[in-house]
C-alpha cells in the first residue's frame, strides 16, 4: 500500500516535471493574445528547426522522390456540451518530427522515449504528446497536425489554419487549435 509519506517524492517529481513542461506559458504570457496564426513553428531538440504555412503543410514530403498521401482521421471524443465526432486531414506529427530530424543521445539506453511535444495554440494553451505515444513501434498513435476537414475543405476559422487531432482520447482537450507552435523536449533525467 502506497502511503502518502512514500507518494511525496513521487508527487513532487510530478509536479516539477509539469512545470518544467508547462513553466514556458507564464514566460510568454505577453504574446499570448489567441486568434489566427499563419505558421506552425517546430522546434527544440531538433536538429532541422522548421515553420510551415498552409501550402507547406499542403504540399509536405518527407522524401520529395517518394509519393505521398496527406492522412484522415476520424475523431470522437467528449466535450463539456456532449460528445463531438469529426473528420480531419493533414500531416501525421510523426512525419514532421521524422523530418526534423530528433536529436537522440546515443549513449542512452531508448532516449527517443524521453522525448515529447508540447504543442501550443496562439493563446499559450499548451498540451503534452510522448513520442512513445506517436513511434510506430510502440503505441503508434495516428497524431495529426491537420489542415483541412475530412471533406478536403479548410477548417472553420474557429480552428485556425491547423489543429493538433489525437485519435483515442476520451476527452477533446489535447485537440488544440489554433497551432502555432511545436516544441520537442527531453524529460529530465
Amino acid at each position: 500500500m502506497l502511503t502518502l509519506k512514500a507518494a511525496t517524492p513521487v508527487l513532487l517529481s510530478i509536479v516539477l516535471v509539469a512545470s518544467s513542461v508547462l513553466g514556458e506559458s507564464d514566460a510568454n504570457a505577453a504574446g499570448c493574445s489567441g486568434g489566427a496564426s499563419a505558421t506552425v513553428k517546430l522546434k527544440g531538440d531538433i536538429k532541422k528547426p522548421a515553420t510551415y504555412n498552409l501550402d507547406d503543410l499542403r504540399n509536405f514530403k518527407p522524401d520529395p522522390a517518394a509519393d505521398y498521401q496527406p492522412t484522415t482521421v476520424t475523431v470522437t471524443f467528449n466535450t463539456s456540451k456532449g460528445p463531438v465526432t469529426a473528420t480531419y486531414t493533414g500531416v501525421p506529427l510523426i512525419d514532421l518530427l521524422t523530418a526534423a530530424d530528433v536529436k537522440v543521445d546515443k549513449n542512452q539506453k531508448n532516449d527517443i522515449l524521453r522525448k515529447y511535444v508540447v504543442a501550443q495554440a496562439t493563446d499559450c494553451y499548451e498540451v503534452v504528446v510522448a513520442l512513445g505515444e506517436i513511434l510506430t513501434n510502440y503505441e503508434g498513435k495516428q497524431v495529426l497536425v491537420a489542415y483541412e476537414d475530412g471533406e478536403g475543405q479548410p477548417l472553420p476559422d474557429s480552428d485556425g489554419m491547423a489543429r493538433l487531432v489525437i485519435p483515442g482520447d476520451q476527452a477533446g482537450g489535447r485537440n488544440i487549435y489554433h497551432l502555432s507552435k511545436l516544441t520537442v523536449r527531453t524529460a529530465p533525467k
